[in-house]
């Protein structure tokens, strides 16, 4: 399947998605930088914030990319 994007929806797209992996990024390097023996509960403690916060950016991402395929040909 082909999508055909303007230059400005590509560009949308590839900022959306490059939002949400530099959110991960952080997430991920700040939980890596903990000692081994705080992590697990570190995770566990702050788990309904870490999956809120991955689905806030899947939502924003999942909008911008769903409003550029609302705008093909445009």
């Amino acid at each position: 399947m082909t999508i055909d994007l303007t230059v400005a929806q590509a560009e949308s797209r590839s900022a959306a998605i490059a939002d949400l992996l530099g959110a991960l990024e952080e997430l991920t390097a700040a939980y890596r930088g903990l000692p081994d023996s705080e992590r697990a509960g570190r995770c566990c403690t702050d788990a309904d914030r870490i999956t809120a916060e991955v689905a806030r950016h899947l939502f924003t991402a999942r909008t911008r990319l769903a409003s550029d395929y609302g705008r093909r040909g445009v």
